[in-house]
């Protein structure tokens, strides 16, 4: 951070791991727009994102999704499937021999983000479809275990948007599996990769067999997991099973990169269907700074800094809260995001006081 702030040059790569409250990336999207213009020349690439829309869900609120062909998806939520996926949580599937989608980054109310390289996740067998697109000079295919991994893409000019095409190209290929998107450019900055997938639990992303392949071709230099709403959402919710959950997705994230450091934060207070206040969003947050502790990680609590037992329903009242007592409407997901943004920005503080005492 002191080498980008100061001489403007390298990359962090943040990425923020959860459910629906980051699934439409308005909360850690409001991370990034902070984090981005803390400084000038801050603003790396867009990230890591999954077209949601191909598979009936909501994007990000930041880019435009448009598609041809049919696409059948699957999520990490989705027990009775046994799918492959990876880091996303979800994945995108069509039998089209001719289909094609495209990303559009929307630039109002928004920074603008260019890319000029794009890495596409996706299933590498010989059973699957090519994927092309018409503005790249260089073309190169990473494949490991001769099934897994992802095409790069080196455009000829940064562009906000991109259309990409599935072709069949040979007899024996049947099908195209989209795992994800990451956009990149060679800009010094941070890029802030966010994936949620609504409805997720902590055993959710444990359940996605490509995660920690794929987390570590992001490089994180920080990995900020905000999960556990769901967990704790049923009133038989399994608090053991929560906390061991916890435990093995430290491992998958320390399995793709060791020494990452990582910051949980607690679930918000919380009703059940609307009526009843739910009491074990307090026990669920216990559990997740004591699992944070014993495992060298950092914790950022939520549910006690939004004003603890009850306080959803101030939320309400003052407009930043969905009627549903469990999500936040866009003013409370950003006033979130400041939140956490000036609780780093006050640890960095006192790390550059430390290191330069007056």
């Amino acid at each position: 951070m002191n080498k980008l702030v100061s001489k403007g040059e390298g990359q962090i790569n943040i990425v923020h791991i959860g459910d629906s409250h980051i699934q439409a990336d308005y909360f850690s999207g409001r991370i990034r727009e902070r984090l981005q213009t803390f400084f000038l020349g801050g603003k790396g690439s867009r990230g890591f994102i999954f077209p949601f829309k191909l598979i009936h869900s909501n994007n990000a609120f930041n880019f435009a999704v448009n598609s041809t062909g049919t696409w059948t998806g699957c999520r990490n939520i989705e027990r009775n499937k046994s799918c492959t996926l990876g880091l996303a949580g979800a994945s995108a599937t069509t039998t089209d021999s001719i289909s094609s989608f495209s990303i559009r980054l929307r630039k109002q109310d928004y920074p603008l983000y260019d890319f000029n390289r794009i890495k596409v996740f996706h299933n590498m067998d010989s059973t699957s479809f090519d994927i092309e697109t018409d503005n790249y000079i260089l073309k190169q295919e990473f494949v490991d275990n001769d099934s897994l991994g992802y095409t790069l893409f080196v455009m000829k000019k940064y562009s906000d948007s991109l259309t990409f095409y599935i072709k069949k190209t040979d007899t024996i290929q049947k099908s195209f599996t989209l795992f994800g998107i990451n956009l990149e450019n060679e800009d010094p900055g941070i890029i802030y990769h966010s994936i949620g997938v609504n409805g997720a639990e902590v055993e959710s992303f444990i359940r996605c067999s490509l995660f920690t392949y794929q987390l570590e071709k992001l490089k994180p230099d920080w990995v900020i997991v905000s999960l556990g709403t769901n967990d704790c959402y049923s009133s038989k919710c399994n608090m053991p099973a929560f906390e061991k959950n916890l435990f093995d997705l430290i491992k998958l994230i320390r399995a793709a990169q060791p020494n990452v450091p990582i910051l949980f934060t607690t679930p918000a207070d919380n009703y059940r269907k609307r009526r009843y206040h739910n009491p074990d969003v307090a026990i669920a947050s216990e559990i997740i700074q004591k699992v944070a502790k014993n495992n060298n990680c950092a914790s950022w609590n939520l549910y006690e800094i939004m004003g603890g037992y009850g306080s959803m329903g101030s939320w309400l009242k003052s407009g930043l809260a969905a009627r549903d007592k469990l999500h936040f409407d866009k003013p409370g997901y950003y006033l979130q995001g400041d939140l956490l943004f000036t609780a780093f920005i006050k640890a960095y503080d006192n790390f550059i006081d430390k290191k330069n005492p007056f």
